[in-house]
This record gives structure tokens, C-alpha cells and sequence, in this order.
């Protein structure tokens, strides 16, 4: 019976760990922009937002790796927030005015769509 208990935690404690890491994602993508103050605003999309674990855009290859949690957040969640400060992803394209209201160095080569 002592056996069967010990089991039994052990298949709970694995199965709890496998959940928590199964929630975790991170992936990497596109997000248009030219420079650093582009690099503080589209990390700064993601700043406090619940399910954001990690975030951090790369001037140079424009690659945006991000980690968080699948139950607090979707990834077209995070695109659109990126979106709504005026930068286009590989998915979402920011409305015109938001775009046009950024910095002039910050308005880079629009994707055509």
C-alpha cells in the first residue's frame, strides 16, 4: 500500500511538472521596425502583460522571441498588441494612422499586403 502512495505522488508530481511545461511557449518572429527606440516600444507592447514571460526584438534581424504562458495569452494576442503600437508583424498589420504616428525613423518599409 506504502508503494502504491509513493507511486501515485510520483505520477501526480510528473504530470503536474509535464502540464506547467506544456504551457510555456516560446516562439520567434517577424516584426517590422528600424532601431532601439522601435526595439523599446515593441518589447514595451508586451511589458506587464499577463502570460508575457520573456521578450526581446533584435534591431538586426528583426526577430521578436517571446515566451509565455498558452493560458494566459494567444500568440495573435501578443501580434495585436505589438500591432496596436504601430508595428507589422508576420500576421498583424498596425492600422495605417497608428503607423503613421510613429517617430519618422521608426517608420520603416511596410510589408505589402
Amino acid at each position: 500500500m506504502k508503494k502504491l502512495m509513493i507511486a501515485m505522488i510520483c505520477m501526480f508530481a510528473i504530470s503536474t511538472t509535464l502540464m506547467a511545461q506544456s504551457t510555456k511557449k516560446t516562439e520567434v518572429f517577424k516584426v517590422y521596425g528600424n532601431c532601439e527606440m522601435c526595439q523599446g516600444k515593441i518589447e514595451g507592447a508586451l511589458k506587464k502583460k499577463d502570460g508575457i514571460l520573456s521578450k526581446s526584438w533584435d534591431t538586426e534581424t528583426k526577430m521578436l522571441t517571446v515566451s509565455y504562458d498558452t493560458t494566459k495569452i494567444s500568440l495573435l494576442k501578443i501580434k495585436q498588441l505589438i500591432a496596436d503600437v504601430g508595428y507589422d508583424t508576420d500576421e498583424v498589420r498596425a492600422k495605417a494612422e497608428t503607423y503613421n504616428k510613429l517617430h519618422k525613423c521608426c517608420q520603416y518599409e511596410r510589408p505589402k499586403n
